[in-house]
């Protein structure tokens, strides 16, 4: 009897085909995952944003700001000196007045736009805030505003979850 060594081409190519097959599913299941948590770290910047015109309305005695660069006093005039932001600029690095914490970043793309006055558009990861008057009409950046509605442009398209105000009435 012959003694016989290695494999034989059909085990090698069954084999490779079990490799080749958990191979693609594991690729699929990163890829998905990676999606997900890139979608996940967006909606956690945009509850972060939320928290912020929060704090700003407290700050500013029940004004929420008109615009990410709309500083406390120039929403409430009566609070005197206090020049706090929700971001002041759309990246990185944020002023020191900003209420953003510092390690708010777009996580699509950390060189993109964090956060932008408007609705919903590119940069993807960005995430938007528009406020508006009791009325309903859109306010600019320097006013003080009754509401908000923040958004954002997902990995690839526009996130359905929206965050709003927990207010609807006062303001300018």
């Amino acid at each position: 009897m012959k003694n016989q060594q290695g494999f034989s081409l059909l085990e090698f190519l069954a084999s490779m085909f079990i490799v080749f097959t958990l191979a693609t599913i594991g690729y699929s299941q990163y890829v998905t995952s990676a999606e997900n948590a890139k979608q996940t770290a967006i909606i956690a910047n945009m509850h972060t944003v939320q928290l912020c015109a929060e704090d700003f309305c407290t700050q500013s005695e029940g004004y929420y700001p008109g615009g990410i660069n709309t500083t406390v006093e120039q929403a409430n005039p009566s609070v005197v000196g206090n020049d706090n932001v929700i971001a002041g600029v759309t990246k990185q690095p944020f002023p020191s007045t900003a209420l953003i914490p510092s390690t708010f970043v777009n996580p699509v793309n950390s060189g993109y736009d964090a956060i932008k006055n408007g609705p919903a558009k590119k940069p993807f990861g960005c995430v938007y805030y528009a406020a508006y008057d009791i009325a309903g009409n859109k306010v600019n950046d320097g006013q003080g505003a009754s509401s908000y509605k923040i958004t954002a442009m997902g990995a690839y398209r526009p996130i359905t979850f929206m965050l709003y105000s927990s207010k609807k009435e006062g303001g300018k």
